[in-house]
This record gives C-alpha cells, structure tokens and sequence, in this order.
C-alpha cells in the first residue's frame, strides 16, 4: 500500500512539473526532433536509424498509455 502511495505521488509531482513548464518542454522537444530529423536525412543509413526511433517511441508509447 505505501509503495502505491509512493509511486503515485512521484507521478503526480512529475506531472505537475511538466505542466507547469510545458512550454520549455515542447520547445525542447521541437529543437531535438529538427535535429534528429536533419541528422537523419544527412546520414548513409537512414531506413536503420528510422527503425531504431520507431521501436523507441513504440516502447515509450506503450508504457505511458498502457
């Protein structure tokens, strides 16, 4: 029981932090997501790199909203 308890107030205290600096956070995530895509179209193994990023935001996609 305490361990739910626990677990849940990390949770929240992450969430608030997010929401409170969304705007940092979106910001940040547009900077890294342009230059990931700039270093994708300018490297030799694209379709790898792709693959790579897909498995991740699948592993991310499914542990947030599962």
């Amino acid at each position: 029981m305490m361990t739910t308890i626990l677990a849940f107030a990390i949770l929240c205290a992450t969430t608030l932090l997010v929401l409170r600096n969304l705007r940092t956070v979106a910001h940040d995530t547009y900077e890294a997501v342009a230059s990931a895509a700039v270093r994708l179209r300018h490297s030799s193994k694209p379709g790898a790199k792709l693959a790579f990023l897909t498995l991740w935001v699948l592993i991310f996609g499914l542990s947030y909203f599962l």
